[in-house]
């Protein structure tokens, strides 16, 4: 099966890119479609919607989609049951449907953390919630961090030193219902309230974990099959986080334990490329977060280095003056095919 089929959103993006050819157009297909003819591959791009249709009665294909950022995830959600019934009927998504759940899913993603079984999971000791109830019955020892499930920059994260800021903080980044619906709730607490439990007019769902202290820096590590782009990211200014920081830099001098936790996890999730939030913690990796699609390219795209694994797991490190990303990006989807054959 040497056929690739490229499913597009409905304004014919595919992925993310930072310096795209017009604002968040996304990777440049007609460069992905060039190389992967290259390597002998028969593309297809089509449009999501579409796609169900023209792919149902087709024989088994390799399939590449893109993901979605959009406000409440609305046309993600669409993407998601595309993606799901495809993999259902036998096509093969690259990647799986459950990361394409994960992206812009920190539930999820720490749900996968605890399947993969990954090593820093207990460290985390991470617990979840979607109401100020479930997280007000939690015993946990403080502080903590909270995260809502969605956002970038880590715009919901929060640091709670006890229960009273760990329900300020889940107020803080989850919105109350609108005003309608709120007013039903109201209404129904009144005409029923004998024989009524209130209903939670502020839900989101939500994950706590153990605050990890003195962690100054992390690494942005982006892997594309064997080959790895790593951006170092200082802490804000009388901060605990390191997203969003702006106080980024390319260096070479990067611990092979990175490296080594990075290609483990790829080979772990058996992923053709992957991003990974990686800090040092008692002079082992531990992993934040991860995402296997529609990630940041900042790193790639600005790199002006990267690393790479030899056959004998030795590390190089090799200079590059103009990253292609389409070109890493279909690499690593070709090599991760190649690794099934």
């Amino acid at each position: 099966m040497n056929s690739i089929v490229i499913l597009v959103d409905y304004l014919n993006r595919f992925g993310s890119k930072q310096k795209s050819k017009t604002y968040r157009s996304g990777m440049d297909l007609d460069t992905i479609k060039m190389y992967f003819e290259e390597k002998k591959f028969e593309v297809d791009i089509l449009n999501i919607s579409e796609s169900v249709f023209l792919l149902k009665e087709r024989e088994p294909s390799y399939i590449i989609y893109t993901s979605s950022e959009d406000h409440y995830g609305k046309y993600k959600s669409f993407i998601e049951d595309v993606i799901l019934f495809l993999q259902d009927i036998g096509h093969i998504c690259i990647p799986s449907y459950k990361f394409l759940r994960a992206h812009n899913n920190k539930v999820y993603m720490e749900l996968l953390r605890t399947a993969f079984k990954l090593s820093d999971d207990p460290i985390f000791q991470t617990s979840y919630g979607a109401t100020i109830k479930e997280l007000e019955n939690k015993s946990l020892k403080y502080p903590v961090i909270l995260k809502g499930a969605t956002g970038a920059l880590s715009k919901a994260v929060l640091k709670a030193k006890n229960k009273i800021e760990l329900i300020q903080g889940f107020r803080k980044i989850n919105k109350k219902d609108d005003l309608k619906l709120r007013i039903h709730e109201l209404i129904r607490r009144v005409r029923h309230r004998s024989h009524y439990i209130p209903e939670s007019m502020i839900r989101g769902k939500s994950i706590i974990q153990n605050f990890i202290p003195s962690i100054d820096y992390d690494y942005k590590v982006l892997v594309y099959f064997d080959t790895i782009f790593v951006l170092k990211r200082n802490n804000r200014k009388n901060d605990f986080r390191a997203s969003g920081s702006g106080l980024f830099e390319y260096t070479r001098e990067i611990p092979d334990s990175i490296l080594n936790h990075a290609i483990a996890i790829r080979n772990q999730m058996d992923l053709p490329h992957l991003s990974l939030d990686i800090a040092i913690h008692d002079d082992q990796p531990i992993t934040f977060e991860f995402q296997a699609l529609y990630f940041g390219t900042k790193t790639i795209e600005n790199a002006p280095f990267y690393f790479k694994i030899s056959a004998d797991k030795t590390w190089s490190c090799h200079d590059v003056k103009n990253v292609i990303l389409e070109q890493f990006y279909v690499d690593s989807i070709i090599k991760q095919i190649k690794s099934k054959l």
